[in-house]
């Protein structure tokens, strides 16, 4: 056994966590003892385990990565950064994966694509959901990255749909549009566009070569969240431009757009035809171009909204918000529509991921629980095997500190988690239900996540309409990335 032994010097307390959490993250111990590393084969039901760390010997004991043996034993590990605990799950199960197969065509070699959201209404069979694109296809061109927009006219849109026998059916095509006898500035008709709204704050839009540059439509939505409200039998949607949530009818009627407080006069002034409430905290008018609202949920009663912002804002500056942890959600009692909560979502720390940003982890979805408690849907921008973070959190909002109107609030990307906890500031607490990456997800964006049932979640992906960029002659390329949904099952009940 000690053939071959490299002799370290370990503190205890880091060696329990260091698989799991970093050194950086563990209280140093005070004493040290000896630790040698050993190398030699750990097999689980005949299976040999993968360990990214060696295992050590101290003091006559074998120490060994707990993530490696408790994934190996089917447990699903979790390291919680904010209470320095570990937690240990069944681990999840893939019950179906469906697949939409047959997109209709839109312009060109480009297909219809989705889904940017996702949502399973009570009362309906568990097999239907409500889901929605957002934009519509755009792509980067040249170096200079301009973002194109090949149908300038693509109508943002909901869909119902049927997931079952591993394919995915659309039973209804819904369009958004303006109330009767209004007329949006871009199309000329009652049909709002995925352009977007304005010069100031917003990328500038290009046609599908990149050569010709668009205008911009007031009304136009990037839709990225559906949730439903049952007392008056609406949707809420997310969007990220301003960003703003949507209340729209079942036939797709805008019935109001809100807003942060100083977008509304410069909306109108462009021509704006949707009716506008600015009524959401000014602050998110810095919201980094296209990381607007990403998610939204209703709580099962119908009281409370939630929304969250894909990424942290720029505050004071881009620089601070692009390095920053922390994102916000927004609550609204949907009786007086008025925003009562403004709390923080620690987002995992980019450093323990390979080849990860900060700024590249991100929000993707909300689905409500209760009215204090949220699923959230949170990941990096990997896909396939290099994918490492596509995570659904259990968040509990009871004890969260309320930063809606206070100073703190004013500089919230820039606390640290010694800041926040030297202020008193506690953040939504997490609970990790499933780490979709584990499960074989091959997708890039886990973009949907709507709950089924007591122990049964969905998740989708959006393909961005197949759009792969531009090649070196400035030709679009379309690749055949599908739209899919996987069904999961968890241990643990759902509430």
């Amino acid at each position: 056994m000690k053939h071959g032994m490299k002799k370290r010097k370990w503190m205890i307390a880091t060696l329990a966590l260091c698989a799991l959490a970093g050194a950086s993250s563990v209280q140093a111990a005070q004493s040290q003892l000896e630790a040698q590393a050993v190398k030699f084969n750990v097999f689980s039901n005949g299976q040999a385990v993968s360990m990214d760390k060696e295992p050590v010997v101290i003091d006559g004991s074998t120490y060994v990565p707990l993530r490696a043996i408790g994934e190996a034993l089917g447990k699903q590990v979790e390291w919680n950064e904010w209470t320095q605990s570990i937690r240990l799950k069944d681990q999840p199960k893939v019950a179906a994966v469906h697949e939409w197969k047959n997109p209709p065509e839109l312009t060109g070699s480009i297909k219809e694509g989705g889904f940017s959201g996702l949502l399973h209404m009570p009362g309906d069979p568990e097999d239907v959901f409500y889901t929605l694109a957002d934009r519509g296809p755009n792509g980067e061109f040249g170096k200079d990255k301009l973002r194109t927009f090949p149908d300038d006219t693509y109508v943002p849109r909901m869909y119902k749909i049927k997931a079952a026998n591993g394919t995915i059916e659309m039973l209804e095509t819904i369009k958004l549009h303006l109330p009767d006898g209004r007329k949006d500035v871009y199309t000329g008709t009652s049909d709002v566009t995925g352009m977007p709204n304005l010069q100031e704050g917003d990328e500038v839009p290009y046609d599908g070569t990149g050569t010709k540059k668009l205008g911009y439509d007031p009304d136009g939505l990037d839709l990225e969240g559906i949730a439903y409200s049952p007392s008056d039998d609406t949707f809420w949607l997310s969007d990220e431009y301003r960003p703003s949530i949507l209340q729209v009818k079942r036939d797709g009627t805008i019935l109001g757009r809100y807003v942060p407080q100083g977008a509304k006069d410069k909306l109108l002034a462009a021509g704006a035809q949707t009716d506008i409430y600015d009524i959401l905290p000014a602050a998110y008018n810095n919201r980094i171009a296209n990381r607007g609202f990403e998610g939204v949920t209703i709580s099962p009663d119908g009281r409370y909204l939630y929304t969250s912002i894909q990424s942290p804002m720029a505050v004071p500056d881009q620089k601070t918000g692009e390095k920053s942890r922390n994102l916000r959600i927004l609550k609204m009692d949907l009786s007086s529509k008025t925003v009562v909560g403004e709390y923080l979502y620690i987002a995992e720390d980019a450093s323990m991921f390979r080849n990860v940003k900060q700024k590249d982890i991100v929000i993707s979805d909300l689905s409500a629980l209760s009215q204090d408690t949220v699923l959230v849907d949170e990941r990096d921008k990997n896909a396939g095997d290099e994918a490492q973070l596509k995570r659904i959190y259990k968040a509990d909002f009871s004890k969260a500190t309320n930063l809606l109107g206070t100073a703190d609030s004013e500089q919230a990307e820039a606390l640290s988690i010694e800041q926040l906890k030297a202020k008193g500031i506690a953040p939504v607490s997490k609970e990790l239900v499933v780490d979709v990456a584990k499960l074989g997800y091959p997708h890039e964006k886990l973009e949907g996540l709507a709950v089924v049932n007591e122990h049964t979640i969905a998740v989708v992906n959006d393909n961005d309409f197949g759009v792969d960029g531009y090649d070196e002659q400035g030709q679009l390329q379309v690749n055949q990335n599908p739209t899919q949904m996987y069904v999961i099952t968890v241990n643990e009940e759902l509430k």
